[in-house]
């Protein structure tokens, strides 16, 4: 199960240029029929007959985008690890391909194996995988959610929902990156509509965020602990192997650091819905606590640390990040 990224620093920086060009058909075309409206049966059949990625993997250099990040050995390192392969350019659709192929492995594995989570926290995720496809296809409309999954069946493969929901995560937060690139463009060009857009769409996407964390680790802490987690310690992957060291995550936390100057003249008619993104920030570290608990990181060692418990380092990242994105 491999997913194609683009580099972070290869996204989007302006809403409009997440509409498909013509040169990337079958993405494009996939696209525009969802947008149409798809029944819950078809659904899956038609986002199976997606082809897969034409011509060889295009590179070059990537654009400065003002934010540090290198694809060390780490990055590099941990995208190996969930089967994830980097591309710089955006050709044959990339990125609009990523989104279909984890909303195709949502709900594959929500019908396969089913899921706890609510139908408002499914909803979430679900939704905003639909309204960021359909806006590739240059169109606005959010559609129905079509699927509604079993409840959970508890002999899931714990390592199968493992790597879907992390493909998931990845193109969440990547779709979060192109939302704040899209808010700080459009508020430098005094362009009021398009920076509150670009807002509630991050505030709607860390709420999908919160929502692939419980989906991720739908399983007991014995099949963590036994499967799934030896997998992510030596000799397997290297000491200090961590989930914080996905490359997009890491991409997104400089951002944040970019983003907080333009948060110093917020325009009074956007505070509200700046407060209501950094609650939604909040909850998605609260979601990630949860997660970890339940896989005793209350009391046990977090993998990048040793030291601390994984809750502290969680709830420690929660109060700096929040910080960051606070009204300086």
């Amino acid at each position: 199960m491999t997913l194609i990224l683009l580099h972070p620093t290869s996204l989007p920086r302006r809403e409009e240029q997440l509409s498909l060009a013509v040169d990337a058909p079958a993405p494009l075309r996939l696209a525009r029929r969802l947008a149409a409206g798809v029944s819950g049966t078809d659904l899956l059949d038609r986002l199976r007959a997606l082809p897969a990625r034409s011509g060889a993997v295009a590179l070059a250099e990537r654009v400065d985008s003002g934010v540090p990040y290198t694809y060390d050995h780490r990055l590099r390192e941990f995208d190996e690890h969930f089967g994830v392969r980097r591309v710089d350019l955006d050709t044959d659709g990339v990125f609009a391909r990523s989104l279909l192929v984890a909303y195709r492995s949502l709900l594959e594995e929500g019908l396969a194996s089913g899921t706890r989570m609510s139908w408002a926290r499914w909803s979430a995720l679900v939704s905003m995988l639909q309204t960021m496809i359909v806006r590739c296809a240059g169109e606005t409309a959010d559609l129905p959610v079509a699927v509604r999954p079993p409840l959970l069946r508890w002999h899931l493969d714990p390592e199968r929902r493992w790597r879907v929901g992390h493909h998931v995560f990845f193109v969440v937060t990547q779709c979060l990156i192109v939302a704040l690139q899209s808010f700080v463009t459009a508020l430098g060009e005094d362009d009021l509509e398009g920076a509150r857009r670009g807002l509630r769409l991050a505030t709607r996407l860390l709420d999908a965020s919160s929502a692939a964390f419980v989906f991720t680790a739908e399983f007991g802490a014995n099949q963590y602990h036994h499967t799934v987690r030896p997998t992510m310690e030596p000799p397997f992957v290297s000491a200090g192997f961590s989930g914080l060291l996905s490359p997009d995550h890491h991409y997104l936390v400089r951002l944040f650091a970019e983003v907080r100057p333009a948060l110093r003249d917020l325009p009074a008619d956007l505070v509200a819905d700046h407060a209501a993104f950094v609650r939604a920030l909040g909850a998605v570290y609260e979601s990630h606590k949860y997660v970890c608990a339940r896989f005793g990181g209350d009391t046990g060692a977090s993998l990048r640390t040793g030291a601390l418990p994984a809750v502290e380092v969680l709830h420690a990242l929660k109060l700096a990040r929040t910080k960051i994105v606070g009204r300086p």
